[in-house]
C-alpha cells in the first residue's frame, strides 16, 4: 500500500473485508439451508433406492450432461465472464453489460443444444465409455436416463450464465437461493414421482427443479435493468472466449476427475458408485458452506483488484480468504471422520438404506477428509489466478491433479474398494492447491506462507483438542443415537472455539468482528495478517 492511500486505504480494506465476510455468511447460510434440503433429498432417495443398481445408472447418466454444463456454461463460463462483465459494470455501461449477457447466453444455448442432440444419438457409446463395467441392465437404463437429463442441461446453461451475471453485480442472494429450487424439485421427484416411475421420477423432478433454478433468478435481472437481445456478437465476446478457451480445457480436466469414480467404480460390486456419491454429498455439506461460500463472494473483489492492477491488494485478500477457509475446513475434515458413521445412520438409514449401506457410505466418507480441505482451499487459490485472467496455470495444475487422482485410484482400488476413489479425489485436489501456491510465490509473492502456517498450526492444536473431546463423549455415551451425536457435536464445537481463542487463532477472533462490524482493523503495510479489500 502506498503512503498516498493512508488511513483511507486501511478503512477501505476493512470495509471490503467486512463486505466479503458478510456476503460469505449470507451465502453460507443459504448454502447450509440447501445442504440441509439435500440431506432430506438423499434420505428420501436412500429410502427408495438404497445403494442399488438403479442408482448407479442414475448417477452415470449425469456424467456427460454435467460435464457439458460445467465446461460450457458453469464454472468455466463464470470465471471467464465475471471479470469481463465486472469491467462493464464498473464503467456504468448498463446496456453494454446486458448486450454482453445476451450474446453469451444465446451462443451458449446454441452450442449446448447442438451438443445435446449429438450426445443423445451417441448415448449408448458414451455410457460404454463412462461406465465400461456396467452390465446390460444398468447400461440400457443409464442411456435412457441420460437422454432425459440432457434437456435439463439446456435449461441449467441459461440459468448458470444468469447466476454469474448477478454475482458480477455483487448480488448473491438469488444465486444462492436457486440451488434450493433445484433440490426441492428432486425431493418432489423422489417422493411423488419415483413410486410410480421409479428412477425416472428422480430425473423428471430434477428437470422441474432446474426450471425453478432459472425462474427464481429472474427478479434479479429485472432489478438491475436486465434486458435480452437476439444477438450473437458483442465487442467483449472475444475477451470472454479468450479466457474461456483454456478454462474449458481446465474444466475438462476437472470433469474427468469426476468421471473417474464412475469409470473405475463400474468395475466394483453393484452400489459402489451410489455409496461413493452419498459420501461425496456428505463431504460437500461442509465444503460448500466453507470453501464455495468464501470463494464465490471473494472472487468479484479479487477481479476488481486485478482490474485495478493492485497485485498487493489481490495477494492480501486471497491470503486472508485462504487462512479463513483453512481454519474452518481442517476441523470439519476431522469431524466427518469422527462422526461420519453416526451421522450417516441418522440421516439416511431406513427403508432400502440398511446398516450395510451405512457402512459402505462411511467407508467412502472417512477417506474424503483430505478432499474437504483440498477442494475448500482450491475454491480460493484457483480464483486468484482467474481474477488475473490467468486460466492456463490452473489448467496445468488440474491436469497434474487428474494424474494423481487416476494413478492412486487405480492403484488402490483392489485394496480400498470405493474408498480408493474418495482418497484419490482428495489427494488430486491437494496436488492442485500445492502447485498453485508454489507458482503464486513467483507471480504474487505467495499467499503469506508464514501467516498461513501459523493458522494451520493453531488450527491443528484446536482440532486435536476437539477430537479428544468428541472421543471422550463417545466413550461416555456409547451409541449412535441423536442425543449422543448432538452432544458430541456440541462438545467438539465448543472445545474447538475455546482452544482456538486460547491459542490466539486470529481467524476465530476476526470473523465474528467482521460479521458484526465491530473491532475489525483495516490492512496496514507490512502486516501479514491484515484484512484486505
Amino acid at each position: 500500500m502506498s503512503e498516498r492511500q493512508g488511513s483511507g486505504g486501511a478503512d477501505r480494506g476493512a470495509n471490503g473485508a467486512r463486505h466479503v465476510a458478510r456476503s460469505a455468511l449470507l451465502v453460507a447460510v443459504l448454502f447450509t439451508a440447501d445442504k440441509l434440503l439435500a440431506l432430506v433429498r438423499d434420505r428420501v432417495i436412500g429410502r427408495a433406492f438404497g445403494t442399488s443398481a438403479e442408482l448407479d445408472a442414475y448417477y452415470a447418466a449425469f456424467e456427460l450432461p454435467d460435464g457439458l454444463f460445467t465446461v460450457v456454461a458453469g464454472a468455466a463460463m463464470a470465471t471467464a465472464l465475471i471479470p469481463v462483465i465486472s469491467d462493464r459494470i464498473g464503467r456504468g455501461d448498463r446496456e453494454g453489460t446486458w448486450k454482453l449477457f445476451s450474446s453469451v447466453v444465446n451462443s451458449v444455448l446454441l452450442v449446448v443444444a447442438a451438443a445435446s442432440i449429438v450426445a443423445a444419438v451417441a448415448a449408448p457409446q458414451i455410457i460404454g465409455l463412462v461406465a465400461p463395467g456396467f452390465d446390460a441392465y444398468r447400461a440400457a437404463l443409464a442411456v435412457r436416463l441420460m437422454r432425459l437429463v440432457l434437456l435439463q442441461t439446456l435449461v441449467s446453461s441459461a440459468s448458470g450464465i444468469l447466476m454469474s451475471t448477478l454475482q458480477a453485480h455483487q448480488h448473491f442472494l438469488l444465486p444462492a437461493l436457486a440451488p434450493m429450487a433445484y433440490t426441492l424439485g428432486r425431493i418432489a421427484g423422489a417422493v411423488f414421482l419415483a413410486p410410480r416411475w421409479g428412477v425416472f421420477g428422480l430425473a423428471y423432478g430434477g428437470l422441474a427443479g432446474t426450471v425453478g433454478h432459472l425462474l427464481i433468478q429472474l427478479p434479479g435481472m429485472w432489478r438491475y435493468g436486465g434486458r435480452w437481445w437476439p444477438v450473437l456478437h458483442h465487442p467483449d465476446l472475444g475477451r470472454v472466449l479468450r479466457l474461456l478457451g483454456p478454462r474449458v480445457l481446465g474444466m475438462g480436466a476437472t470433469y474427468l476427475t469426476f468421471v473417474v469414480p464412475t469409470f473405475l467404480g463400474s468395475r466394483l460390486a453393484e452400489g459402489a458408485i451410489a455409496a461413493y456419491e452419498y459420501g461425496w454429498r456428505l463431504m460437500q455439506f461442509p465444503e460448500t458452506i466453507i470453501g464455495t461460500a468464501v470463494g464465490l463472494t471473494v472472487f468479484p473483489t479479487l477481479a476488481r483488484r486485478a482490474n485495478e492492477g493492485d497485485d498487493d491488494g489481490l495477494r492480501r485478500t486471497a491470503a486472508w480468504a485462504l487462512r479463513l477457509v483453512l481454519a474452518l475446513a481442517i476441523p470439519a475434515a476431522a469431524g466427518i471422520v469422527l462422526l461420519g458413521r453416526p451421522l450417516t445412520a441418522l440421516f439416511f438409514q431406513g427403508g432400502a438404506f440398511d446398516a450395510e449401506a451405512t457402512e459402505r457410505v462411511y467407508w467412502a466418507l472417512a477417506f474424503f477428509a483430505p478432499a474437504l480441505v483440498g477442494h475448500a482451499a482450491l475454491e480460493v487459490v484457483s480464483r486468484t489466478f482467474f481474477a488475473r485472467r490467468d486460466v492456463w496455470t490452473p489448467f496445468w495444475a488440474a491436469l497434474a491433479g487428474l494424474g494423481v487422482n487416476v494413478t492412486i485410484g487405480w492403484g488402490l482400488l483392489g485394496t480400498l474398494d470405493h474408498g480408493a476413489l474418495a482418497l484419490s479425489n482428495g489427494l488430486g485436489a491437494l496436488t492442485q492447491v500445492a502447485l498453485l501456491l508454489a507458482i503464486s510465490q513467483w507471480l504474487l509473492g505467495g499467499f503469506e506462507a508464514r501467516a498461513a502456517l501459523s493458522t494451520i498450526a493453531r488450527t491443528g492444536v484446536a482440532t486435536l483438542a476437539m477430537s479428544l473431546a468428541v472421543w471422550g463423549i463417545s466413550l461416555a455415551l456409547p451409541g449412535a443415537g441423536l442425543l449422543q451425536t448432538a452432544v458430541a457435536l456440541g462438545a467438539g464445537a465448543a472445545t474447538f472455539v475455546g482452544v482456538a481463542l486460547l491459542v490466539r487463532l486470529r481467524e476465530a477472533r476476526d470473523l465474528p468482528r467482521l460479521l458484526l462490524g465491530r473491532g475489525a482493523q483495516g490492512p496496514t503495510p507490512g502486516d501479514p495478517h491484515a484484512l484486505a479489500d
